[in-house]
Formats: C-alpha cells, sequence, structure tokens
C-alpha cells in the first residue's frame, strides 16, 4: 500500500508538468440477465417494481463482459462492474454507477468509472464519465452508447460503447 501511494503521490506532484491526453475507446458490452451464467442480477427492489410501467425501484448487481466486437468471443477489453437501477416513475431510465476495468492491452488494469442517467429506449444515449484509475487518473469525459441488439424475452442484450476520455500522461 506505501508503495503505491508513493507512485501516486509522485504522479500528482508532477501533475503540473503531464500532457493531457485525449483518448477515444469503442468496444461493446454484454447483459446477461438469463442462461447458465448470468453476469447480472437483481439484488434489491421495491414494492411498487412490479406493478411499475419502468421497473422502478429494481436495482441490479453487473459483472458485463467488454469485446472488440459485438460477438462475446471477438476478443475480451474487460469488464463492467457496478450497479443500474430503475429510477424513474415515468419513463424507462436507469441510473448507472460502473466501473469500466480494462483487463487487457496497454490498459491493462485501468479503469474508467462512469455515473449517470441511462435512458434506456433512446436510440443513442450520453453519459458523463466522472474519473478513472490507472493510465486514466483523473479521468473525465463523455460516453455515447446505443443498444446493438436486445432480446425481449430473455432480458440479454448488447449494447455498443464509444467513450471520448480526457486524461493525463502517467
Amino acid at each position: 500500500m506505501a508503495e503505491g501511494l508513493k507512485s501516486v503521490d509522485e504522479w500528482f506532484g508532477n501533475l503540473d508538468q503531464s500532457k493531457e491526453i485525449k483518448t477515444k475507446l469503442h468496444f461493446y458490452f454484454h447483459d446477461v440477465a438469463s442462461g447458465v451464467n448470468p453476469t447480472m442480477y437483481k439484488v434489491a427492489q421495491s414494492e411498487i417494481t412490479s406493478t411499475s410501467p419502468t421497473s422502478f425501484g429494481l436495482i441490479d448487481m453487473i459483472d458485463n463482459l467488454l469485446t472488440v466486437g459485438p460477438e462475446p468471443d471477438s476478443g475480451v477489453m474487460g469488464r463492467a462492474q457496478g450497479t443500474i437501477g430503475f429510477a424513474d416513475l415515468n419513463n424507462p431510465a436507469i441510473q448507472m454507477g460502473l466501473n469500466f476495468l480494462f483487463t487487457e492491452g496497454k490498459y491493462k488494469g485501468s479503469t474508467i468509472s462512469v455515473l449517470g442517467r441511462n435512458a434506456i429506449t433512446e436510440k443513442v444515449r450520453e453519459l458523463p464519465i466522472v474519473g478513472g484509475t490507472g493510465v486514466f487518473r483523473m479521468a473525465r469525459g463523455v460516453v455515447v452508447t446505443s443498444t446493438y441488439c436486445f432480446d425481449a424475452t430473455t432480458g440479454n442484450g448488447v449494447l455498443e460503447y464509444t467513450m471520448y476520455v480526457r486524461h493525463y500522461s502517467v
């Protein structure tokens, strides 16, 4: 722990001399709600969730695969981990608090944190990047996402993500 603290302390001390970097990431996010190995689980619901047209009050915990292409075997980039909660009484929208953990390539071990409202029935949605770790320390930016495919029977879906990230050289 002390070694990690020293490393971050040195990085922060040199931040004024660091260069701001712009990185664009593109990948696919796999929601698996059913089957043998689901990656999202219901962890809470309100009294009205079952009668709400928007599933208001339902909270899921996710650990979803991130891949280069829309197919699950197209090349792993990482995992999206966190919570999503149905937070709108009148329209299908979720509040997302997710960490995108990169497990492969030059960003391996780094994370990007996203927190915001996702109006899931809109064709294209925008979410804020609120931070990150590793290569993405002090990240900020925006995520553009859209539904690539969704199976209403199983609840399984694939989402396309593009992240526009500003961060600093390490």
